[in-house]
């Protein structure tokens, strides 16, 4: 008997639970007058009491619940002046209350807005958009010389100068690599050939690249790269063709100038088909340096491209 009692008390027991939940649970809706939201994300579902509606607030998924019983049909007009918006400033909206109406006027804030490394920042945009870096950063261009009012990223101050990448070059480096042309470091500027890149990548020094500079003679006027003809000044690129390439050839100089050889200049060179021209000049290096090989152990009657002989100090 005992027991049938207790199993009908939890019986009415769970009767009665399922009836009050049920009675406060409702499907919330937003409120007639709630102001409209810009958001691209999947709000979470509304849970208001029975008897509010959700009024949104912001611009997305934020709202309060409201007892639309209290709420005025129209929202109260307030005598607003239009906003003076200048350079660098933005338009601020009023806070909206419980039921959707705006508690003042329009205002104005000029305050920049400060972000941190790695952040965009700068750039052609709207009025009041633009982010300022914070305190130890600056602006740089990481995306090249070809987009034009392209918005940069905050990254670290740099002491020297930055290329066309955003990239800081190296304190006391004469010749730089940008990821797509070589660079002269002249006065804190620089001088770059002008091959088209949209994308760079692997930024260096060349000083210490010897495959690249030392590679080009002196008294070059025309350098063929593999790919392109450049200008040359000094054993320095100063302006590239933009031919595109899907083969690398052996680069080598086309044209030399006609004064005197200096040492590392090119004094003897015989291609045997043709590929270049040919240059025997064996007799004028300057005094206390021969016409030679730079690398004496590769016997080859051909002299072409990298096996010319050039002015090298001879020690005596």
């Amino acid at each position: 008997m005992k027991i049938g009692i207790w199993f009908i008390y939890i019986v009415n027991t769970f009767v009665n639970a399922t009836f009050v939940s049920a009675t406060f649970v409702s499907a919330t809706v937003f409120c007639e007058n709630s102001p409209n939201q810009l958001c691209r994300m999947a709000c979470p579902e509304l849970n208001c009491p029975e008897g509010q509606c959700a009024m949104r607030n912001g611009n997305c998924c934020d709202y309060n619940c409201v007892i639309t019983d209290n709420c005025p049909k129209t929202c109260p007009m307030y005598p607003c002046p239009m906003p003076a918006i200048q350079n660098n400033c933005r338009p601020v909206d009023p806070e909206i209350d419980n039921c959707g109406c705006p508690t003042g006027c329009q205002t104005v804030n000029c305050e920049p807005t400060i972000v941190d490394q790695g952040s965009s920042c700068g750039g052609f945009v709207p009025y009041g958009m633009r982010s300022v870096c914070a305190v130890g950063l600056e602006c740089a261009n990481t995306m090249g010389p070809m987009i034009a009012d392209a918005p940069g990223t905050c990254l670290p101050i740099c002491n020297t100068i930055r290329d066309n990448w955003g990239n800081c070059v190296d304190d006391g480096c004469e010749h730089w690599y940008d990821g797509c042309n070589q660079c002269n470091v002249v006065n804190n500027i620089l001088e770059c050939t002008e091959k088209m890149c949209y994308n760079a990548q692997g930024s260096h020094c060349m000083d210490n690249d010897f495959n690249v500079i030392n590679t080009i003679p002196k008294n070059c006027l025309t350098w063929y790269d593999g790919c392109n003809t450049c200008s040359v000044n000094r054993g320095m690129l100063q302006g590239c063709t933009l031919m595109m390439c899907f083969v690398q050839n052996e680069p080598y100089c086309q044209t030399f100038e006609t004064g005197s050889l200096d040492v590392g200049d090119i004094c003897y060179r015989f291609c045997e088909d043709g590929s270049q021209n040919s240059i025997n000049r064996r007799d004028e290096c300057p005094s206390n340096s021969e016409c030679m090989s730079t690398n004496p152990s590769m016997a080859s009657f051909d002299t072409c491209g990298s096996r010319a002989y050039t002015c090298i100090n001879s020690g005596h």
